[in-house]
């Protein structure tokens, strides 16, 4: 065999890159396998919110994980700047969740009350307080609900610094290398076939994104993911037009530096199609302009997609085989990998250390079977 690491991780995505930082800086020895480029997927199109609550519909235990993934990025955002030279561009100015009817007007009240349950921070703006806080809204949106703690990062840089700390840490990140096979002998993780050789190590974390099915099956034959393609569009404006996005079922617009706006996201399931629709375009840009009319005169920029990893079990898997040792899953985040990545690494960090005995998805797999 080639090299031996401690651990190799097979993604290098957003997911893959927050493992390998947290596990590099506790001294373990690692090496990263992408099969293309560092952050070169869904990390590198999302749009990087924070958006525990303005997202979150309804109380889940992922909304649990989500808020406690937020509150690591302040001191995650120092610590790479700091030890890269990389800003994520970390603000928290909070999100606006809007209202256009009274349905979604009874839906942000409902949100409004459990959040409060749970400790959260949030208040119900009507449309006048909403405008007097942003002035370039639609004159026709209702309500909104403000959520402070909510905030954004550059996804592409937050992906790219979490690289860049685990390499200064040691981590060894091989692209354009393929994980082919996953090598066992007698329920025990003993490395890697990749397309640039063998590579002998003790674990081995799958966290490849929409192609982790094949890898995922190791665990069980119903384990997998898939893509759902995002397209999205970026405008630029010399003129301030929004001090926080704001976001509305899926859709949203984030204002970040140098005067960009983006735009997104269309959902296109079980497509590794990445081509963006002028249709597509057209449906953004109309649904951006009704919200802030002021958007018109903005300067086109482009548009993109990305996919987005959603799990066959609609909730992502992060645990250890139960029968192969030193097998691990971390894979399935859908729209919420750059909000759960530094949770996630610290999590997955722990387990490899045996913090936890546990995974994620114990309960919602708790009467399948394992092959």
């Amino acid at each position: 065999m080639s090299k031996g690491y401690d651990v190799i991780i097979i993604g290098g995505g957003v997911i893959g890159c927050s493992v390998a930082h947290s596990l590099s800086e506790r001294g373990h020895s690692v090496a990263v396998f992408e099969k293309g480029t560092i952050s070169g997927e869904a990390s590198k199109a999302a749009a990087g919110l924070l958006g525990v609550q303005a997202e979150w519909n309804e109380y889940d235990p992922l909304f649990e994980l989500a808020r406690k993934s937020r509150a690591l990025f302040p001191k995650l955002a120092a610590r790479l700047r700091e030890k890269t030279g990389i800003d994520i561009a970390y603000e928290e100015k909070g999100i606006y969740r809007i209202a256009e009817n009274e349905e979604e007007a009874k839906r942000l009240e409902h949100i409004m009350k459990w959040q409060l349950q749970t400790g959260e921070e949030t208040h119900l703006l009507s449309g006048e307080q909403l405008r007097e806080q942003e002035p370039e809204l639609a004159l026709h949106i209702i309500s909104a609900l403000y959520c402070p703690k909510d905030g954004h990062v550059i996804a592409p840089e937050l992906t790219r610094a979490l690289a860049h700390s685990a390499a200064l840490s040691g981590t060894a990140i091989y692209e354009g290398t393929e994980v082919i096979e996953i090598l066992q002998e007698q329920d025990r993780v003993t490395g890697v076939v990749t397309t640039e050789g063998t590579f002998s190590c003790s674990k081995v974390i799958v966290a490849s994104g929409a192609w982790s099915t094949k890898l995922l099956q190791n665990f069980h034959s119903t384990w997998g993911t898939y893509p759902i393609m995002g397209e999205m569009v970026s405008v630029k404006s010399y003129k301030p037009l929004l001090k926080a996005p704001i976001f509305q079922d899926g859709f949203y617009v984030v204002p970040k530096r140098g005067g960009q706006y983006l735009i997104g996201a269309t959902v296109k399931q079980h497509t590794y199609n990445k081509t963006v629709c002028a249709k597509s375009i057209a449906y953004l840009m109309e649904r951006a302009f009704r919200l802030v009319p002021a958007l018109q005169q903005a300067e086109w920029d482009t548009a993109w997609a990305g996919l987005r990893p959603q799990s066959n079990h609609g909730m992502p898997y992060m645990g250890e085989h139960p029968k192969v040792a030193g097998l691990y899953a971390c894979a399935g985040h859908y729209r919420n990998g750059i909000l759960l990545s530094p949770i996630t690494g610290e999590y997955m960090a722990d387990l490899i250390e045996g913090k936890h005995v546990q995974s994620l998805l114990e309960t919602l797999l708790s009467k399948e079977e394992f092959v």
